[in-house]
Order: structure tokens, then sequence, then C-alpha cells
């Protein structure tokens, strides 16, 4: 029942809702012409404007608007009587309004003693009364499913049989089936059980979520009448920042834990004592005010044109300082051009984030070609459209709710909508348990790969290659090591270091305050060293070398590393970089593309590249590079990759693969060599 009484006020808001407001302001203006100046047909012009719009609904009005019409029809009836012409329509306004609410009572103070009597006469002859008692007031009612001012008293009714219901909260709802009769009066009683306490709660500011014991029981809204405005003042806010009363009923006898939860606000958790649910009462709790609860956010990018999205709205272009944003979990996510950038944050109250975002590749699983039946079908394709939660170094997505592999394949090569596209096929000539994945860039670079669907994880190796990040870096302490017999050997040492003491040309016992006895060794102490400094020892006593960060090249053809992700982000950091490390990035971009074997590529790549390093990985490294793919791309490139190969060699400690790896001058002078005739 209270279900019911519920979804008739919700109907009844929005037939309220549905009504121009604009609609009170003409009648009041319609009443003001004619009550102040006098003038009879601009006011009835407007009264007329209201019938037209309020006539055609008028079985569907909520009260509010039928006593709206009502009360038109009333001054339509007092100006209609004044008229000569239009005089016979007087009593034709009664009757419609009587039609409408017989409740309703005409104003006396505007209508004359004629139309009065007539109206009397007119409900006495054609209804019957019924007198209301209501124990408790301040219910809900309704009469026929629709609701009803509740108030007792004595109550005009059409003849015939109506059901009536009223209910309040806290007290058990009653029905009453009953008839009335022309000019009879019949009683009509209401008294209704209590059935549990009612604890009225009054939050600042409205739109709060009210739970008890976990259990959510609605928002509060509105605004604190007007007889209770001094609950207002005890919470310290103005009446219009405190909401109306929030009623809870059906509560167990006992104590019970009421919180208070509204966005950008602490959460307040409050004890409801076991003497406010025994003996039923109505009570009413002290205001709960909430405090704002916000933190702020910086999001740096190098890349321009991100759109910074939290929890899906936009807020604005980054980067962004010091942000003010409520105190609470979000989906952040940065949308660039090209890429995008997604993580889940954690705003703190009271606390400053700062986080740099990037452009990620964006993958887009495509689906699965054809419709062919096979063991394990349903498990791989959920676990390939769940992929996306076990990759962190891309933004993932999945082809549009019905969309097939055809149209998505096309809408993404078109649109760019995306850097790579999976999809999934039974792998060609092969049995139907084995399935193709193929995993490309948009420019066409692709991998391809054989798994078994019923494979404990099919997608583990891809999973793995794709969560696997070159290092692009390595730490560098100025010395070359080589393992001998006799331990790591200091083969070279820059100047830095023989400053500080090394010696070439002989063993390296210890670095980190480890015993060192080979290259791997070393290498393990530098990645841990801290402070960006390693200190080593040949036996003697022990000098400290400073660490710093040096170009490393891609590994090509390395097989824990997936090469259209490699490229795809490579491509994306390249945005917004620049001077050697975008050089270097091109460099790495060349290596990914030589992978593929697209050395005409690799090769307009390597020419968009200048760097001023001319140490380790550097301007020389370009140079070799740059012969190396013109030799693959046929003879008539021969001459401009020796003219390369001599470029390389105006660098003479440029290196190979990291600030360790060969000097490339012996290895571009054997190119030389090999190109004489």
């Amino acid at each position: 029942m209270m279900r019911r009484l519920l979804c008739l006020l919700l109907t009844a808001s929005a037939a309220l809702g549905a009504q121009d407001p604009a609609l009170r302001d003409t009648l009041a203006s319609a009443k003001a012409l004619w009550a102040t100046q006098g003038d009879r047909d601009g006011a009835a012009a407007k009264f007329e404007s209201i019938l037209g719009a309020l006539e055609p609904s008028a079985r569907a009005l909520d009260e509010g608007w039928t006593r709206v019409l009502c009360e038109t029809y009333n001054w339509m009836a007092v100006l209609d009587d004044r008229t000569a012409g239009k005089k016979a329509q007087a009593p034709k306004r009664l009757e419609s309004l009587l039609e409408l609410d017989p409740d309703y009572d005409i104003d006396r103070t505007i209508t004359n003693p004629r139309l009065q009597a007539a109206f009397d006469a007119l409900r006495a002859a054609r209804f019957g009364r019924v007198k209301l008692s209501l124990d408790p007031a301040g219910g809900v009612l309704t009469v026929d499913g629709k609701a009803r001012r509740a108030e007792p008293g004595m109550h005009w009714m059409a003849p015939g049989a109506h059901a009536a219901a009223y209910a309040r909260i806290g007290f058990q709802p009653q029905d009453v089936k009953f008839d009335v009769a022309v000019k009879d009066t019949r009683a009509l009683d209401f008294k209704l059980a209590r059935t549990s306490s009612v604890i009225t709660v009054y939050t600042s500011p409205a739109g709060a979520e009210l739970l008890v014991d976990g259990k959510t029981r609605g928002l509060s809204r509105g605004q604190v009448p007007t007889d209770r405005s001094y609950l207002a003042d005890r919470a310290g806010v103005k009446p219009d920042q405190l909401s109306d009363g929030f009623p809870i009923a059906d509560l167990a006898p006992g104590k019970h834990l009421l919180e208070v939860r509204l966005p950008c606000h602490r959460t307040r958790r409050l004890e409801i004592p076991a003497a406010l649910t025994t003996p039923f009462a109505d009570q009413e709790l002290e205001p709960v005010k909430l405090e704002p609860s916000r933190g702020t956010l910086t999001v740096q990018s190098a890349v321009p044109g991100g759109q910074l999205i939290l929890s899906g709205l936009d807020m604005g272009r980054v980067p962004v300082q010091d942000l003010q944003v409520c105190a609470q979990a979000y989906d952040l996510q940065v949308k660039y051009p090209a890429g995008s950038f997604t993580q889940r944050i954690e705003i703190q109250e009271g606390k400053a984030l700062t986080l740099t975002a990037r452009p990620k590749p964006r993958l887009t699983y495509a689906g699965f070609e054809g419709s062919d039946d096979f063991a394990g079908r349903e498990r791989l394709l959920g676990m390939l459209g769940t992929l996306g939660g076990r990759l962190h170094e891309v933004a993932f997505f999945t082809a549009a709710k019905g969309e097939s592999l055809k149209d998505c394949l096309a809408r993404l090569r078109s649109g760019r909508e995306t850097e790579l596209i999976l999809w999934a096929r039974p792998a060609p000539g092969r049995s139907v348990q084995q399935v193709e994945l193929i995993l490309s860039t948009l420019t066409g670079q692709e991998e391809r790969l054989t798994v078994m669907p019923l494979e404990n994880d099919p997608l583990g190796s891809l999973a793995a290659r794709m969560e696997r990040q070159p290092a692009l870096r390595e730490p560098w302490a100025g010395l070359t090591l080589l393992d001998l017999p006799g331990g790591a050997y200091v083969l070279e040492a820059d100047s830095a270091a023989q400053k500080a003491g090394v010696k070439p040309g002989r063993t390296l016992t210890e670095a980190g305050g480890r015993p060192v006895a080979t290259v791997a060794d070393f290498r393990k102490a530098l990645a841990e060293a801290t402070g960006g400094t390693l200190t080593v020892s040949q036996g003697e006593a022990p000098v400290k070398l400073a660490v710093v960060p040096m170009p490393a090249e891609l590994p090509v053809n390395a097989p824990y590393l997936c090469y259209p992700l490699v490229l795809a982000d490579l491509r994306l950091r390249y945005l917004g970089a620049q001077g050697d490390e975008a050089s270097l990035l091109r460099l790495d971009q060349a290596l990914a593309l030589m992978h593929f074997r697209e050395y005409d590529k690799a090769l307009e790549v390597l020419r968009d590249a200048r760097m001023v390093s001319v140490q380790g990985v550097s301007q020389g490294t370009l140079d070799y590079y740059t012969g190396f793919c013109l030799l693959h791309m046929g003879s008539v490139y021969l001459r401009d990759a020796a003219q390369s190969f001599n470029q390389a060699l105006k660098y003479p400690q440029a290196t190979l693969f990291g600030p360790g790896g060969p000097l490339l001058a012996p290895l571009a002078r054997q190119a030389l060599q090999d190109l004489q005739p």
C-alpha cells in the first residue's frame, strides 16, 4: 500500500512539472487586471488562455493545478455574470468547477450572493458529503487513486462507490471502501495503528544519502519548513541551506547506526540510541551538518591537446595546476588527439596529488572472424573481451555493441580512433582448435600468435609481452667491463672514472658494498645504486662514481617484447619530446621498424633526427644505422650508404646498444671495406 501511495505522489509531481509555471503568473496578472484596473476584457483573455492550457488534461492534473483551474472557473463565472452577452455561461462555469472538484469552495469575497446561492444549490443537488476523521494527522490521503488534501472535517464528493486510503510513515496504512449518496452525509474515520518509531533527520546541505545499518533509505531533499526554521540556527546555517525533514521508520528495537553521505563532504556516522526506537514515538534528531571534504589535483603533461576527464566529467585541458576536487576515488582519463592516459586515483581530504600523464596507445579488440564453433570458444572470446583488465600499458577498448568485425576494422582504420587493433580468427590451414591472434598498428606492422583456447592461460604470453616495457635508458658509471677468469676486468674507464681513481686493466672487486666476481654482479649493483652514486673498489681504498642514466638502444627481435605495441608507444612518446630526447625516440622507432624489416620507413624516421650528443648512443649511432638501412634497400643506394658510414666515423666515442656497448667506428670501417669492389 505504501508503495502504491508513493507512486501516486510521484505521478502527481510529474503532472505538476508538466505544466508551465508561467500559468500561475498569468492567473495573478489576470486577477490584478480586473481587481485593480477594471480591465474586464484583458482579464478574461488571460483566464481563457489558462483554460485552454489546462482543460485538455483536467482529469490528470494534480491537486495544485486542479485548484488553479477551479479558481479560474470561479473568476470566469464572475466575469461572465457581469457581461450581458455571456451571463448564461456563468452557471456552466460553476458546473465545470464542481465536476472537477466538488470539494472546492468558491471565493465568496468576489462572488455575488446570487451566484453563491446558485453554486450552493447546484452542489447540494448533485453531491453528498463525507465527514472525515484522521488519526493521526499529517498523513497521505487518496480517494479513488488520486491524492486529496488530508484535512479532517466535511468534504463534498460525487455520489457512488469510492475507495479511500490513508497512510503515514510509522503506522499501518488503512483502506476503506464506502458509498456516497446525494444529499446524504457519510462518516469516514481513519485511525492508524503505530508500527514503529519515526525518526526525522535534517541535513545541511540537502541531497545527502541516509543509510541505516548500512542500508540506504534515500536522499534528503527540499528546504526546512518555515515553522521549523529554528533548526537552521542550531546547525549554524541559513534556512535555505537545511533540508526538509527525512523520516526514517521500520527500525527494530535497539541501537542503530545512521550514516549521512554526500559527495565532496565528510561522511557523518551517528548512533541512534535504543531509547529513540522504544517505546514507539515520533523523534527528531539534531540537524546533521556535513563539512566539505576536498583535495587538490595537479596533472602535468608535456604533450599538448590532452583533455582531462574525471569519472566522466570534463575538467578542461591539461596541464592543470592545483585543481580543487572532491576527496574521493576517480577514474582519471586524459584524452589526447592520439593515445589516451587512464589511471584510478584517490584524492584525500586536504592533500595534494600530482601525477604526470602521457598518452599511451589505445588498443581496440575488434572481434572474432567467422562463427565456427569449437571447444573453448566462449571462454576465449570472454578472455579477449576483458583483456584490458590485465594491461596497464595501453588504454583498452572493444568494438561497439552489435558491430561486426569488418565494420569495426573499417571504422578504426578510417577514423584513426586507435593505435593498435587486435582481432582473432581460426588459424588458417590448421585445426579449428587453434586460434590466430593478430595484433597490428594502423600503419600495418603486425604480429601473429597461435593459441589453444583450452590452454590454462591462452592469452598469458601476449599479456606478458604487452606489459614488458623496453629499457630505453640504463645507469652508467663510466666503466666498460669484461668477464675474464680472474673476475670483472675494467676494459675502459672514462675520464671522470679515472679521475675518481679507477684504473683500466685491473679487475673490479667490490661495488655497492658487495663483492663483484662478474659483469652481471656489477650491473646489479649499478641498477640498485641510490643517490646518484656508486662506491667501487679494485682491492684498494673505495672510490665513489657518479651514476647517470644514459640512452640505450631498443633491442631488435627480443622475444619478450611486443613490437607493434612498442612502436605505437614510441610514436606517442615522441609527441612533445624535444632535442636529443626526441631524436633518441626517433632512433628507437627506426629500430622497431627494422624489426619488421621495413628499412625504407626506418630510413625516413632516421633522416628526421639530429643529435647534439657525440658519446655513447648519439649522432654517430644515427649515421651508422642510416647506412645500415641504405644497405638493405639495394645496390642503387650503396654510394649513399658509404657516405653515412663515413659520417659515422666522425664520432669516435659513439657506441651501439648503450653507453658501454661496442664503439661503432670499427664497425663502420668494416662496412666501408665490405663496400669496396
